[in-house]
């Protein structure tokens, strides 16, 4: 569940200054909407970006002023190809970094660094025995990473690729679509083939009556997003080595990684 930071500059002497029922009822309205728009921030989170912070300035001489972090708008990722048996144990993989299918400056240096971004996830979620990194394998193109897997003892081939990125900085739309293919390396068959695209909107200032709400986007938002898809394409694969990992419990309902 996400951690929830605040920061309550000059309330405790707006209390003592205000005492009463209104007092009491404004100090209660902050705290729910503080609450309120954390958790609805949070649900769109996956868990290795899950540390929110939620910043609140401001006192009953002046709006209250609260910072939240932007979240990635997307969608579950559409599975093209996918296994129809659970595998039921955890192969040993190389991962082969993704090839950008678009015309960007310095592709090559671009997708390395989102590479490394995306094979920590799927790392993390310890869905394989082993998953090498094999820069030497660049850019992705499945028969050749085949090969190269052949030749690394790997069971399976993780790659794919990038087919569209739009960077917006700290203060524009960030956007960006992967495609992810997992291949059996001895026979080559394509058993995982899946897309998925995330948007990060430029941020924005809400303005009420008594608060108003800004949100901040990371430093990195194509990152933020790449590590974001690679969680919900990831759990895909996992599912299907380790079946019990995509049973739920009623928090992952209620704060899973679901785009608005």
């Amino acid at each position: 569940m996400n951690h929830l930071y605040t920061r309550f500059c000059g309330l405790g002497g707006a209390v003592s200054r205000q005492r009463g029922p209104l007092a009491l009822v404004l100090v209660t309205a902050t705290i729910l909407a503080t609450l309120l728009f954390t958790l609805l921030g949070g649900c769109s989170s996956p868990p290795e970006d899950s540390r929110r912070s939620v910043s609140v300035t401001g006192d009953f001489g002046t709006p209250f002023q609260f910072q939240i972090n932007n979240f990635v708008r997307r969608q579950p990722p559409a599975i093209y190809v996918a296994p129809q048996m659970v595998l039921g144990r955890r192969p040993r993989a190389l991962f082969v970094p993704l090839r950008a299918t678009q015309q960007i400056a310095n592709a090559v240096s671009f997708s390395e660094m989102l590479s490394r971004q995306v094979w920590q996830v799927w790392l993390s979620l310890n869905a394989f025995q082993a998953l090498e990194y094999a820069p030497q394998g660049a850019p992705y193109e499945p028969s050749r990473a085949i090969a190269l897997a052949r030749q690394r003892g790997a069971e399976m081939v993780v790659g794919g690729y990038i087919n569209h990125y739009m960077d917006g900085g700290s203060t524009g739309s960030s956007s960006l679509s992967l495609a992810m293919e997992v291949y059996d390396a001895r026979s080559g068959t394509l058993l995982w083939s899946m897309a998925q695209g995330g948007l990060m909107e430029a941020r924005q200032v809400h303005d009420f009556y008594l608060f108003s709400i800004r949100e901040r986007n990371p430093g990195d938002p194509s990152g933020f997003i790449a590590r974001s898809l690679a969680w919900d394409m990831g759990r895909e694969v996992l599912a299907w080595v380790d079946p019990s990992s995509k049973e739920k419990s009623f928090w992952d309902t209620v704060f899973g990684s679901k785009a608005f």
